[in-house]
């Protein structure tokens, strides 16, 4: 699907630069410079954005980014990710809450009953796609145990 947009855009792009180079009576041979020059730049951006060095694939959509301290997807855990562990099936993560929701987290309320300066647990069941917390450390050896996660998830 990113394929089908990346394309469509450059055809944009591609149509754009011909209409106004051809107003201005550019020569063929600098048409040529330019319209290589920019689909060069776009591809540099598009591969920039999709494979985001400081981002791990998490699987099902799920995105952990080192930088900003937080995993992405259906529902995003906010900063700060102070642990995660994943396997096929699961993705676990140990938070503590920043001081202010940033508004980028807006896909849901966040609720934290303890407080923002306790550590929560997060369970993440990736054929589900379900994410369940903020949770504090009990309820979520409970749930760990429902959902049969293996022993071999550790958080720091």
């Amino acid at each position: 699907m990113i394929a089908f947009y990346f394309i469509l855009i450059l055809v944009v792009i591609f149509l754009m630069l011909f209409v106004i180079l051809k107003k201005i009576k550019l020569s063929i041979h600098r048409f040529i410079i330019v319209l290589v020059v920019s689909i060069a730049f776009i591809v540099f951006l598009f591969f920039s954005q999709v494979y985001d060095s400081d981002s791990k694939n998490l699987g099902n959509g799920f995105y952990y980014h080192a930088v900003r301290k937080d995993i992405v997807g259906k529902i995003d855990i906010p900063p700060t990710v102070m642990s995660y562990d994943y396997n096929g099936n699961f993705i676990i993560v140990k938070q503590k809450p920043t001081v202010f929701t940033n508004s980028i987290y807006d896909k849901m309320e966040y609720t934290y009953l303890l407080g923002r300066d306790t550590v929560y647990y997060w369970l993440i069941i990736k054929h589900e796609r379900k994410v369940l917390g903020p949770l504090d450390f009990v309820d979520f050896q409970q749930l760990k145990k429902q959902y049969n996660v293996s022993d071999k998830l550790v958080l720091e």
